[in-house]
């Protein structure tokens, strides 16, 4: 590429752009000649270091053959690097990561490392996300000449991050005022001490963690075929249970759509975690609706699809217990109960299992380990997703030791820990005296702290 092809270039002399001369063929070596007085701006540095970047031209790359059109690094330049997010990151404060009238007014808010769209459990557009965040950065740019950063990070997927990446490439300068870091937020399963908190909150020796992983390349094959190996299995988990429950109970006629159509955001979007809890509420529902409808002389398809529409349009949550809770509001007579133990013995199946002390285990989920494999191969960098809740399944004298051990476990992978979560239930899932407890283990192992909003509604900033 010709160095005078890299714009844009601006000069402080009024005269005639100096010419320039090659004295190698590295672009570094530049020997400039006559023209006055010259400022080199740090934007065609910038564009340059874009051209040699592995990482952006790997996804300039593949995105060009995603979308049939030739994509250059420097098309990506909103895109957050990992020597960027190495670089800046570990200088932010904690104040950076709020966002209050005031830090907004004065551009103390600077970045936000978590957040999700309509492709997990969020509802904002991507189109909408991008502009919030372009609209917010030309703010900070203004302001104190900073960059919004902020990370996509959607529950177990990378589809909403696939969009953005295509719109921004498609339009820089739009998105000039912006990092964007691509990310996703991944579930593993993790064994939940006895006398741990977690474990007195829900009494179940299995819970769900979760990490953030940024400056990952979702059209990569190592990304497609990590997410493939888990919606693959999350298909096999329904399509297994679907199967032994109706070998059990034929007449309940249980149906692959229904569980879709209520239990799953989207056909065939297997990002939820925790699925097994779906299906064991979808399996009994199914089932004592059934049984209700036999009572009353119905279609037990038709009453099903009646009642979970009319408890999905009143927000109820669509478990067992809420099913129980809308008989007894609506007054309806019946002698069905809310538990089949035949369907308990299809999902102790599927259900993940303790194997010992450290160890969790299901077929049909990721375990840590599957993490810090992809992590590796896709040079990627992992934090701690709100690390209180992953210290909640310790005790007070384990915490410090099984969170290092899963450092250790990560090979360098694992350098961040959202210590600046915004999102923590004070007061309801976590305490403020635990909070900061599990901070000042954060301190002790040296992680990089960072943070998130957690943002799950239609507007971001």
């Amino acid at each position: 590429m010709k160095i005078d092809s890299i714009n844009p270039v601006t000069y402080t002399a009024k005269s005639v752009p100096p010419k320039i001369e090659r004295t190698d063929k590295k672009a570094s070596k530049i020997k400039y000649i006559g023209g006055g007085t010259v400022a080199i701006i740090a934007t065609s540095l910038i564009l340059y270091k874009n051209l040699q970047n592995p990482y952006l031209k790997n996804l300039a790359k593949d995105l060009s053959k995603d979308l049939n059109k030739k994509i250059t690094p420097n098309d990506l330049n909103a895109v957050m690097t990992k020597e960027e997010f190495l670089k800046i990151i570990p200088t932010l404060s904690e104040q950076n990561y709020v966002e209050t009238r005031e830090n907004l007014r004065n551009g103390t808010f600077l970045a936000d490392l978590h957040s999700h769209s309509k492709f997990s459990d969020g509802t904002i557009q991507i189109q909408e996300l991008l502009e919030q965040a372009a609209a917010y950065g030309n703010k900070l740019a203004q302001i104190n000449n900073k960059k919004f950063i902020f990370a996509l990070s959607d529950h177990d997927g990378i589809e909403g991050v696939k969009e953005a990446l295509r719109i921004i490439a498609q339009n820089p300068d739009k998105y000039k005022n912006i990092k964007f870091v691509p990310a996703a937020e991944l579930s593993f399963l993790t064994a939940c001490q006895k006398d741990s908190q977690r474990y007195k909150n829900f009494h179940s020796d299995v819970q769900m963690s979760e990490l953030l992983i940024y400056d990952i390349n979702p059209f990569s094959e190592n990304t497609k075929n990590f997410f493939d190996n888990l919606f693959q299995k999350r298909r096999s988990q329904l399509e297994f249970s679907i199967n032994m429950a109706n070998e059990k109970l034929p007449e309940r006629n249980f149906k692959k759509e229904e569980y879709e159509k209520f239990f799953m955001k989207e056909k065939d979007n297997f990002f939820f975690y925790n699925q097994h809890w779906r299906i064991f509420n979808y399996l009994n529902m199914k089932n004592r609706i059934s049984q209700l409808a036999k009572e009353q002389n119905k279609n037990p398809d038709v009453m099903f699809d009646e009642i979970l529409t009319e408890m999905k349009n009143h927000r109820r949550g669509l478990d067992v217990y809420s099913l129980d809770q809308f008989i007894k509001y609506n007054r309806i007579e019946t002698k069905t109960i809310d538990r089949e133990p035949e369907i308990d013995i299809i999902c102790k199946n599927i259900f993940p299992q303790k194997l010992d002390e450290n160890t969790a285990f299901s077929l049909y989920e990721n375990t840590f380990q599957d993490i810090v494999d992809y992590a590796k191969k896709e040079n990627a960098i992992l934090g701690f997703a709100h690390p209180g809740f992953t210290m909640q399944n310790f005790t007070e004298d384990t915490c410090y030791i099984k969170m290092q051990d899963m450092i250790q476990q990560s090979k360098g992978s694992l350098k961040l820990a959202e210590k600046f979560h915004q999102a923590y239930p004070i007061g309801k899932a976590i305490s403020r005296e635990e909070l900061n407890s599990y901070n000042a283990i954060i301190d002790k192992l040296g992680l990089i702290n960072i943070g998130g909003r957690d943002n799950h509604t239609k507007k971001f900033i």
